[in-house]
């Protein structure tokens, strides 16, 4: 009751944040706008209309996680969010502050969360000493007003007012009451973990701005900072961030993009490179995996956590190693594998358990190249029908393409019980020429799923199904007309020479590093980033620009 008690005040702010998160509508199903399924230059999703954003968007459970850890100079995350109500995801990424909201049931987690974090590092005096700043005077008030100063600048992210100083010095004080058996000042800290651990402060990031331009509010250096930092760490800004924003140091877009640049160059931005490319093309889908191993004699349990590690040392080695494009992540001709991926792939050489680089040759698998054509991609979209949802994710994923929802009650593919059909055979009979999904399928669908047929449902290259030649050829409807290809190496190096594909990619980033939905007004920053992309801008110059731009600065104010 205590506790309870304690939060009541705090309650009170993170309800009024709640009630203005989500104001933007409903969740979209599929990113883009309603009608013609192809947006061209004007980028699906982008509506011409004021981005929508929040003052208030609340932490993700696992950058509460990372915030708890360094906040209190944890070894490792706590993991108490695993029992916390789930998040709740309405895109393709978890940081959509939509989503985001405080329920009752969740706030019962965070006090839990906070008075058992509490008192476990006030009873641990290794833990404890590790929050105290050095150099303490010798007077107790002063040693309180020291811890309160510190701590609070780090779960705020920013510098305590006066009035808040005084507000938790009083906290600080009440500790020895509520908790008599303790050292007087260990029962301070205690108090005040408790109380920072539930503030709307630490359980969002506050960005109320403090220059307003006509629908744009000025982010300060401290917010600036947050959001850079949750962008690149998915966690709090670290010492030498805070000491830059409060030195002002974070008003300039080169201030910002040199650390970026810094955070970019640290394991924990080597991370963000995961998180993106992991949640944008869902490679949670890959652990999932299973098999017949009577038709797959390669397969194995742990295959799909091996397709995985491919796919993030793949990125890695392309964005940090490489330097390199969105192009190069569509068109590499090479991988990293370990023993048995490069039994799957066929791969010549000699292989471990370790993963390396291994090149594709292209006498041998001639349709080889990007994340498109490795073995994670293809295997978690196969079976018969593998080609649907291939195209599927691609228009949504790679091209944002807007696809109308499917018809209700689809009646099943046509069997093919003397196995004398190939699946694309059998799917044009479905959705071809002539049947009721010859313009969504057969504009858009099927082509960019049939540019996949030389591979199987484990992500293996053939040349015949059923007996029967395997035809990967068609042609795909752009906004300025159709283009053909023949083969998945063709369509790979065409959507890598495309605007459209850039455009949908750095979108994507713009959604990803402002955790919220993109519209019209975000169009010429998208639009700026793509031909960038296009002219072959790295992905970390991509990224750098973004963080300069006007919009990531700034907040919306309209909608908000």
């Amino acid at each position: 009751m205590r506790n309870r008690c304690l939060a009541i005040g705090l309650v009170v702010f993170a309800a009024a944040c709640n009630g203005v998160i989500g104001t933007t509508g409903d969740a979209p199903g599929a990113p883009g706008i309603p009608g013609e399924p192809r947006c061209g230059r004007s980028v699906c999703g982008a509506t011409g209309e004021l981005a929508a954003g929040t003052a208030f968007p609340r932490l993700t459970h696992q950058q509460w996680e990372n915030s708890v850890r360094d906040l209190l100079r944890l070894g490792d995350t706590p993991g108490l969010s695993a029992g916390f109500e789930p998040d709740t995801r309405i895109s393709f990424f978890d940081n959509n502050s939509r989503a985001l909201r405080v329920s009752s049931d969740l706030w019962s987690n965070y006090q839990s969360a906070a008075e058992s974090l509490a008192a476990s590092v006030t009873g641990d005096e290794a833990a404890l000493s590790r929050l105290i700043p050095s150099n303490l005077s010798g007077d107790a008030t002063d040693q309180a007003r020291a811890v309160v100063r510190e701590l609070g600048r780090r779960a705020y992210r920013r510098l305590l007012s006066s009035d808040e100083i005084a507000a938790h010095l009083a906290l600080f004080g009440e500790g020895a009451t509520h908790f008599p058996e303790m050292d007087p000042f260990d029962a301070g800290v205690r108090m005040l973990i408790e109380a920072l651990l539930q503030s709307p402060y630490f359980l969002y990031r506050v960005e109320t701005g403090v220059d307003r331009n006509g629908s744009a509010m000025s982010l300060d250096d401290f917010e600036v900072a947050s959001r850079l930092s949750y962008m690149i760490w998915n966690t709090m800004p670290d010492d030498a961030l805070l000491d830059e924003a409060e030195r002002g140091a974070l008003s300039s877009p080169d201030q910002i993009a040199a650390q970026a640049a810094r955070l970019l160059d640290d394991p924990r931005g080597q991370a963000m490179l995961e998180r993106f490319h992991g949640q944008l093309f869902n490679w949670g889908l890959y652990r999932g995996l299973s098999k017949d191993t009577a038709e797959f004699p390669l397969y194995y349990d742990s295959v799909g956590d091996d397709m995985y590690e491919e796919a993030r040392r793949f990125v890695e080695h392309v964005v940090l190693e490489q330097d390199g494009s969105l192009a190069e992540l569509f068109t590499a001709p090479y991988t990293f594998a370990n023993d048995r991926l490069a039994a799957i792939y066929g791969l010549d050489g000699s292989f471990d358990q370790s993963f390396t680089k291994a090149s594709f040759d292209p006498s041998a698998d001639p349709q080889r190249g990007g994340l498109l054509t490795q073995l994670g991609f293809l295997a978690s979209h196969g079976g018969l029908t593998g080609s649907i949802h291939r195209g599927v994710f691609i228009n949504h994923r790679v091209l944002c393409t807007d696809l109308p929802a499917p018809p209700d009650a689809l009646p099943p593919i046509p069997a093919d019980e003397g196995m004398t059909m190939t699946s694309r055979e059998r799917i044009e009979l479905h959705t071809g020429p002539g049947t009721c999904g010859a313009t969504c399928h057969g504009r858009y669908i099927n082509p960019v799923g049939f540019a996949f047929e030389s591979f199987d449902s484990l992500g293996q290259y053939r040349v015949e199904e059923n007996g029967r030649p395997i035809d990967a050829s068609a042609a795909f409807e752009f906004a300025d007309g159709p283009m053909e290809f023949d083969g998945a190496s063709e369509f790979n190096q065409t959507i890598a020479d495309r605007v459209e594909t850039h455009d949908c990619y750095t979108k994507h980033w713009v959604e990803f590093a402002l955790g919220r939905d993109t519209a019209g007004s975000d169009l010429d920053l998208i639009q700026s980033l793509g031909d960038s992309s296009l002219d072959g801008f790295s992905i970390k110059e991509l990224i750098i620009e973004l963080v300069k731009s006007d919009e990531f600065r700034s907040r919306n104010v309209e909608g908000s």
